[in-house]
């Protein structure tokens, strides 16, 4: 087809369409938004209560006002990607609000929500140990439901079984989802996500000493997202085996949530069959356990104390895209930052709250350069299946999943200027770049206070830009996608 004729079928967004999901969105974030303002109360805060109740209510009228807008018989895929969008990126406009009665200012309020609701952790702040316990639990609630997903929550609560929801829930056919009906997904989705969390809770509080603390710890680590509330991260946990805890339910994260239902309702002896067999969850094992002694061997050679705790501690981290430390990432060998590196680009498991362009993805690539050697040595009419365990894939699903993983290094490459061109280290820019991108959020140290808001806006661009995928981003950022034709709804 002519440029001219893929013009003539270019539609621009309709308002009203993303306007009314908006609104139900705005419904669920001041649902939401009840906890905190609970912490708040119990903390007698009451300069954030009064912002919370604005928030609330604000949130309740716009909702209810733009939620009773007729729905569209189709909602177009770009209009799909844009409110996906924006669900990460009202919030954090909305929630740096309060934020800022934590004495921070409005620049890194907006850092410190874009990091929390990407599940990134990445924190401009020196210090956070002395800040409210409002504050504290606001960033790592905003992890959490950012972890979950505020499409799988609200198509879990709103929607029902319609096309919308389905769009919603997969904007872009990827042939990588695992059930048919979004609400149904939406719905067991959570379910896991909530049992992991009072799993977590469980195990971590008696090890914590702390409850406090223990819930914090492990809103983070469901929602692989990293932010702790002492300055040293899990290093300032009260035992090594809090630590571990932490960075166990960070991993059971990275498994793929619908393989955990699919599994439980298989039986005991059917479902461990399911977890063993899925190729991606043992790529997952795999790739922590090669990471994770990687970095051990590389701290043992370099003579530092504890090389195999240290080693695999961070190699799960990085692997999980979690983001905890047990030590600073700033004193560590390039060697060691590399291979972090490429472990926060990848990621974990497709349909777990991990970032990074999945390890599903990595086993596509992998599979598709096995193939072009193949068919190299055989004849031109042989017929070759491109198969992924016992999946079949089609020649579009491969082409999306190649031009993802191009579009990361491309977005990495892009921000890695700036931070190159302002004189900081080639190599820690890259790692931060990197952290960002993957939402991981490890730090060699360049994120502080003292951050230019330049760089800090690219770093709330690439966590925004990781968390949804990229694709969507760049639709929203397309002049096409807001000014043209519009289809009548």
């Amino acid at each position: 087809m002519s440029e001219a004729g893929l013009s003539v079928l270019i539609y621009a967004v309709r308002g009203r369409v993303v306007l009314k999901y908006c609104g139900q969105l705005a419904l669920v974030l001041a649902v939401l938004t009840l906890a905190p303002l609970v912490v708040a109360l119990v903390e007698t805060n009451w300069v954030l209560v009064t912002r919370y109740l604005i928030l609330c209510f604000g949130l309740v009228l716009a909702g209810g006002l733009f939620a009773r807008l007729p729905a569209p018989d189709v909602i177009r895929t770009n209009e799909a990607l844009t409110i996906t969008v924006l669900a990460f990126l009202i919030p954090s406009v909305l929630m740096a609000w309060p934020m800022t009665a934590a004495n921070i200012s409005w620049g890194d309020a907006v850092f410190e929500a874009v990091s929390g609701i990407t599940t990134t952790g990445l924190s401009a702040l020196d210090h956070v140990a002395d800040r409210p316990a409002s504050f504290l639990f606001l960033r790592a609630w905003m992890q959490w439901y950012g972890g979950l997903g505020f499409i799988v929550l609200s198509v879990a609560l709103l929607l029902g079984h319609t096309t919308t929801a389905r769009r919603l829930m997969n904007p872009v056919d990827t042939g990588e989802s695992l059930i048919a009906t979004a609400r149904t997904f939406a719905r067991q989705t959570l379910i896991v996500y909530v049992c992991l969390t009072l799993f977590g809770f469980i195990l971590i509080w008696p090890l914590s000493r702390d409850g406090f603390a223990a819930m914090l710890h492990v809103f983070s680590a469901v929602s692989t997202g990293g932010f702790s509330m002492f300055d040293n991260s899990l290093a300032g946990m009260p035992s090594h085996l809090g630590a571990m805890a932490v960075m166990a339910i960070s991993f059971l994260s990275a498994v793929s949530l619908p393989l955990y239902w699919k599994a439980f309702h298989a039986g005991w002896y059917e479902g461990l069959r399911t977890l063993v067999r899925d190729v991606e969850w043992r790529a997952l094992i795999l790739a922590c356990l090669l990471i994770g002694t990687a970095l051990s061997v590389l701290a043992w050679w370099h003579g530092n104390p504890a090389p195999w705790y240290q080693g695999m501690m961070l190699g799960f981290s990085a692997q999980t895209t979690t983001g905890f430390a047990t030590q600073s990432i700033a004193t560590m060998d390039a060697a060691s930052k590399l291979v972090m590196m490429f472990a926060m680009l990848i990621g974990g498991s497709v349909g777990s709250s991990a970032g990074g362009f999945k390890i599903l993805r990595l086993l596509v690539m992998l599979r598709a350069i096995q193939l072009v050697l193949r068919r190299a040595a055989t004849p031109a009419h042989a017929v070759v299946d491109f198969r992924l365990g016992e999946q079949k894939l089609a020649a579009d699903d491969v082409s999306r999943v190649l031009l993802l993983i191009l579009l990361y290094i491309i977005v990495v490459a892009v921000s890695w200027l700036p931070f190159i061109f302002a004189g900081y280290d080639p190599l820690d820019s890259l790692f931060e770049v990197i952290s960002a991108c993957g939402t991981v959020g490890l730090s060699t140290g360049i994120t502080r206070p003292e951050l230019s808001d330049f760089l800090k806006l690219v770093l709330c661009f690439d966590m925004l830009a990781g968390r949804v995928e990229i694709v969507a981003l760049l639709v929203v950022l397309y002049p096409r996608n807001w000014f043209g034709r519009r289809e009548v709804v």
